[in-house]
């Protein structure tokens, strides 16, 4: 059947050629509905019901993580009346933003001691610095001591204050929702680089950190894989020293992962931070196959000068479509075992993936023999391979193999020592550059208002019996002091933050019976805004805190911090563990981090499992299908390793690399093998064949591996951190499989001498 093909792609290339320009261009015009999407969701775990209980707290409390923030720091302090003015001016021109909904700043904030206000007072007109009600005499003090906006809206030294920006809603069935949010972003930061002389100024919140890392992943995406292309090019032209040589492996190779990428608009599948560097990888399979292709077809020419291009052709799809589909299979296998994660992204690279390099396959084995016969036959010049690397790693192999092993030994041993002290506590902060706005906003922003990720406790069956039991008041509040007393929390909220400003208003007694209950009753709409209705639900009796989290925070532990609030709720304040629950974003990101080390525990078990049944099915033998996967365990455990040692947490990206690893390291080894097993019936000699197979195949595996690891390194100059890891950790992956392959997979095979079959 593959001949039949195979004869039909030759003799009628140009039919051939038409039927897949058209198959190709049907997908390719499906590019435009590609997307990214950077959302909160998009990192939930699948059956996680947290993100669920977060939204569903948020439309409760009539609360919103999308909101942004502007930090604004300068030397005057922030209630110096030159800055107040630029305040001002600045807040005004924020509002006349089509997208903004509104601004809260120290400005129009309801202040409750400027001057101190009794309780009846506390019912009034509000008091704001923009009404000019406020005893300025007092704001100072308010801001940095009081129990709602210190440490809050304003910064304790009084240098530093936040504008909270609410977007509208985008009518998604008009406008895209990242296009909008881009729009906007941008529009802001305009605004701000006109206030730039008076204070410094920096934009964050969760929809600004989405927006750039949309923006990121964009940027990477056509940057580094443009960059990746012409670090290829120039690798192939310096070994193959042909025009030909480079445009045709680098042609199928984009237009490869181009069909890919109209396939994911097809199907309306968003790219994320963890699949993000799909595009490269998809080069990387392509290029790999086509430059097998070239090689074998150049060694055939070398053999038989006298053939044409079409018999020549024949024989190597002939030779290499069965190698080249077991590696393909077996790389669809190393995808595959991320499908068991519990974090959809990684689910869906998964696929992504297994998909994408079943196109490489493909498009690789359609276009080479319709190209190739409609050029004229290129001619091959002889060279020798006396000197070739790969030749040198034959006589390494041969006269050092032993001590090979030793060294080997030593190195897994450091390396399982290095797993040993993997960890995925990360803080989302690293995952740029000190010198990007992002991180220097975040920091700013966690250092000086109260910290930024939120972990919130939602209390059931509470609020009723709030007002009425003082028992549950002073055990609420004691829950708010003990939260504001970690070392991880900054600003704690919760309804004992009311309570705080009704003590202070009652000469420093707690209200109780009668005059809370006034206090309640009475309370002016825009002081329930902002000090009742986020932190109590009469519909739903529940009471809400929120505790903003230091990221900055070297020491934080995640799980630790979680677990151990959990327990102090319980056994100190005996609370029943089905009376409260605990959410937030905080809580979101830790439960995606524990799940990636079981999720990438699972995964190299099941990968390992699933590539040994290939290979028992490939090569039909249990002796050679163990030694075939000895060295490819290297790549994954060096990384492991070299991550636990570096003290480089797994995160959305890292989690993938060691699939991809034992992905590219089995691809090697079938070729090898394959190779190994073919020369091998010529005398039957294990030593003239580990030489003749690394001057033929070898040649192809190191081609293909030095030019991709150098392409991947260009990673390494993005400012997204986790693309960085990407880069330099596949591109050690490449070279460690294929140096692995070349030299402890031959030497096992000297040493155990398999059966090698017919």
């Amino acid at each position: 059947m593959l001949n039949s093909l195979f004869n039909f792609l030759i003799k009628k290339s140009v039919l051939a050629l038409t039927l897949l320009l058209v198959l190709i261009g049907s997908l390719l015009y499906q590019i435009p509905h590609f997307s990214l999407d950077a959302s909160s969701d998009s990192l939930a775990l699948e059956g996680d019901n947290n993100l669920a209980l977060f939204e569903k707290t948020q439309e409760t409390f009539q609360t919103s993580s999308s909101s942004l923030i502007i930090s604004y720091t300068t030397e005057d302090g922030v209630l110096d009346p030159q800055q107040i003015k630029y305040l001002r001016a600045l807040r005004d021109d924020l509002l006349a933003l089509k997208r903004v909904a509104s601004v809260t700043s120290i400005l129009d904030v309801p202040l409750f001691q400027s001057p101190p206000l009794s309780l009846i007072e506390l019912t009034g007109d509000a008091i704001t610095i923009d009404n000019g009600k406020a005893d300025m005499s007092f704001i100072a003090g308010e801001f940095r001591r009081g129990p709602l906006y210190a440490d809050n809206l304003v910064s304790l030294d009084g240098k530093t204050s936040a504008l909270l920006i609410s977007l509208k809603e985008v009518d998604k069935s008009t406008e895209d929702v990242n296009d909008a949010l881009a729009d906007t972003v941008q529009s802001i930061r305009a605004i701000m680089e006109g206030y730039s002389k008076n204070a410094q100024l920096y934009l964050g919140g969760v929809p600004m950190i989405r927006n750039d890392i949309i923006a990121y992943i964009a940027s990477d995406l056509v940057l580094f894989s443009l960059a990746v292309v012409l670090v290829m090019s120039i690798m192939l032209a310096l070994i193959f020293r042909g025009i030909r040589w480079v445009l045709l492996p680098i042609g199928i190779s984009v237009t490869g992962a181009l069909i890919m990428t109209g396939v994911l608009g097809a199907l309306g599948w968003k790219v994320t931070v963890i699949s993000s560097n799909f595009f490269s990888l998809l080069l990387v399979m392509t290029l790999s196959v086509t430059i097998h292709l070239v090689v074998r077809f150049k060694e055939l020419s070398q053999q038989t000068p006298e053939a044409d291009v079409n018999s020549l052709t024949m024989l190597t799809l002939q030779q290499m479509s069965k190698p080249c589909l077991f590696t393909t299979l077996t790389t669809i296998a190393a995808f595959a075992s991320l499908m068991i994660s519990d974090v959809r992204p990684v689910i869906d690279f998964g696929w992504m993936m297994a998909i994408g390099v079943t196109i490489a396959l493909a498009l690789s084995f359609l276009s080479f023999p319709i190209l190739m016969s409609l050029l004229p036959k290129p001619k091959i010049a002889k060279h020798s391979t006396e000197f070739a690397f790969t030749n040198k790693l034959a006589n390494f192999t041969h006269q050092y193999g032993n001590q090979l092993i030793i060294a080997l030994t030593l190195i897994v041993t450091i390396a399982l020592i290095g797993v040993s002290k993997l960890s995925v506590e990360n803080r989302f902060i690293d995952y740029f550059k000190k010198s990007t706005e992002i991180h220097q906003g975040l920091s700013l922003i966690d250092q000086q208002l109260g910290g930024t990720m939120s972990l919130e406790i939602v209390f059931d069956d509470m609020a009723s019996a709030y007002w009425v039991d003082d028992f549950l008041r002073e055990d609420v509040h004691n829950i708010h002091q003990y939260m504001d007393s970690l070392d991880a929390t900054g600003k704690v909220l919760s309804i004992d933050t009311l309570m705080q400003i009704l003590t202070q208003a009652n000469a420093s007694i707690p209200p109780t019976g009668f005059l809370l209950m006034i206090a309640k009753n009475q309370m002016p709409d825009f002081a329930r805004e902002q000090v009742l209705d986020p932190y109590l639900s009469e519909s739903e009796n529940q009471l809400r805190l929120v505790a903003r989290i230091r990221e900055t925070d070297g020491a934080l532990k995640r799980d630790e911090l979680i677990n151990e609030v959990r327990a102090h709720l319980i056994n100190e304040f005996n609370l029943e563990p089905d009376s409260f629950r605990m959410t937030g974003v905080f809580v979101l990101y830790n439960n995606l981090l524990q799940s990636l080390f079981t999720s990438q525990i699972k995964t190299i078990a099941l990968v390992f499992a699933m590539i040994f049944a290939m290979f028992l099915f490939i090569f039909r033998s249990i002796s050679l299908s163990i030694l075939a996967l000895i060295p490819n365990t290297l790549p994954s455990l060096l990384i492991l390793g070299i991550m636990g040692l570096a003290n480089i947490p797994l995160d959305l990206m890292t989690i993938t690399i060691a699939a991809i690893a034992i992905g590219i390291g089995v691809d090697n080894a079938i070729h090898y093998i394959h190779r190994f097993k073919s020369e091998f019936r010529v005398d039957q000699d294990y030593l003239a064949t580990m030489y003749r197979s690394h001057a033929s195949i070898g040649l192809a595996m190191f081609y293909t591996s030095i030019t991709v690891a150098i392409g991947f390194l260009v990673l390494a100059l993005s400012n997204f951190i986790p693309s960085i890891y990407f880069g330099i950790f596949t591109a050690i992956a490449m070279l460690s499989a294929v140096l692995a392959n070349l030299t402890l997979l031959p030497k096992l095979l000297l040493m155990f001498k398999p059966n090698m079959g017919k």
